[in-house]
């Protein structure tokens, strides 16, 4: 089994290896299998969009689910192309317009939350902002049940030196580091495991369930918060903007911003997740 998986940790290197155009066609493939024989979570996207939308009509949510099949296949080929993506590469595929804004609070030492979600390639812009000079990214992850998977995706988001915190972990890690000039980020548009750990706000036209983990840890560290905004110029090019949260209220700020980012572009959050099971 360890040959196994050896041999097919070796395939993705060598694929990931192979020019993005070439990957594109890839994707495509991908997705008209999808389609055909797979459809992936495909009533738990249906659902997804709408409640989300209640209004839009059957021919508008078939687009809209077909939209975001073809961003969700193009993301997973762009994530499987950074196994052996360079410090230079991810640089020029990911553009920071205001990194000065992280810079001045780095320069004065405070500690630095970030608040992204899976919105457009996120795992890109993980690997961009570990690049960002004296930034000492942490990040909080649940660990996959296929370790295999579990293991590449690690490898991946660590290679340009951001460390990575186990869920059950995170609490005691923030704050035995609080006083360290740490940058901590949080994919924060998941369901929390527990609804005590949650709180809920208007988002989408529903009642939903959001991790309060950042907004509470941002106020025992007294750090500066920001949401993460990623837009997709072209395919295969972003550009990569933080936004100051100056709220005291985070994560009511943080839903307004991400629904307003979807709204604008729904095709290219993750549907796909079971957002509304608690």
């Amino acid at each position: 089994m360890i040959i196994v998986f050896n041999l097919f940790r070796l395939c993705l290197h060598l694929i990931s290896r192979l020019p993005l155009k070439v990957l594109y066609r890839l994707a495509t493939c991908l997705k008209l299998i999808n389609t055909i024989f797979i459809k992936y979570r495909i009533k738990v996207i249906r659902q997804n969009i709408q409640m989300s939308f209640p209004t839009l009509s059957k021919k508008k949510i078939n687009k809209l689910i077909d939209d975001f099949y073809n961003a969700f296949f193009n993301i997973v080929i762009e994530i499987l192309s950074s196994i052996s993506m360079t410090q230079k590469e991810i640089m020029q595929k990911v553009v920071i317009r205001n990194v000065d804004l992280i810079e001045k609070s780095i320069h004065k030492k405070k500690p630095i939350i970030l608040i992204s979600s899976h919105y457009s390639n996120w795992e890109w812009a993980f690997l961009r902002i570990s690049l960002i000079k004296n930034i000492n990214l942490n990040a909080v992850y649940k660990p996959i049940s296929n370790h295999f998977f579990n293991d590449i995706l690690l490898k991946i988001r660590t290679k340009f030196n951001a460390q990575l915190i186990p869920l059950e972990k995170w609490i005691f890690f923030i704050l035995k580091n609080k006083n360290k000039n740490k940058t901590f980020m949080f994919i924060a548009d998941q369901v929390p495991s527990n609804a005590k750990h949650g709180k809920r706000i208007n988002f989408l036209n529903q009642s939903t369930l959001f991790h309060e983990g950042p907004e509470k840890i941002a106020k025992i560290l007294n750090a500066d918060v920001f949401y993460v905004d990623v837009f997709q110029e072209e395919k295969g090019e972003y550009t990569l903007e933080f936004e100051q949260i100056l709220s005291k209220n985070i994560t009511q700020q943080y839903a307004q911003i991400l629904e307003k980012r979807i709204n604008n572009n729904p095709k290219n959050w993750l549907w796909s997740h079971n957002r509304w099971k608690r």
